[in-house]
């Protein structure tokens, strides 16, 4: 039922990703646009939710038909939540980057799955924050990708 259930989370984000990106402009010198890699994920992200729920099918019903031996078992809650976990902290992102600076929420993101994942506190805030620097120094310093500053505004 997770699977399931994440396939058609994976579907609905990637129809909401190709919904925005075909309203991206279009270039008249160019074949392609800005458009080109949101789509290509967006499709991706449709094709593979698709592809999950499935192969699920065949499980669901034979849950609901009561012919599996795991009918009790057909909604976790916890599983699910921890399914949709990587999306919603892909949405904090997107909402916080800019205040909070993506060194930071890059640390947060890393290390709330890392407690999820059942990761020891210590090791898991040390990871966290060596990891996002690493992360924030590579892209905004060698590869010059202008990443959101935030709060840590003081590294300019």
């Amino acid at each position: 039922m997770r699977d399931l259930l994440l396939g058609l989370a994976f579907m609905l984000l990637g129809a909401v990703v190709l919904t925005v990106a075909s309203q991206y402009p279009t270039m008249a010198s160019l074949q392609y646009g800005p458009s080109l890699f949101p789509s290509l994920i967006g499709g991706g992200f449709l094709i593979g939710g698709l592809v999950l729920s499935a192969t699920q099918l065949p499980t669901l019903k034979r849950q609901l038909s009561g012919t599996d031996a795991n009918v009790g078992n057909i909604f976790d809650l916890r599983s699910v939540l921890v399914s949709l976990l990587p999306i919603a902290l892909i949405i904090f992102y997107i909402f916080a980057s800019e205040f909070l600076g993506a060194a930071l929420c890059l640390a947060i993101i890393m290390f709330v799955l890392m407690l999820v994942r059942k990761t020891s506190l210590p090791l898991a805030l040390l990871v966290s924050f060596v990891a996002s620097l690493t992360i924030y120094f590579l892209f905004s310093r060698y590869l010059l990708i202008p990443l959101p500053e935030g709060l840590l505004n003081f590294w300019g």
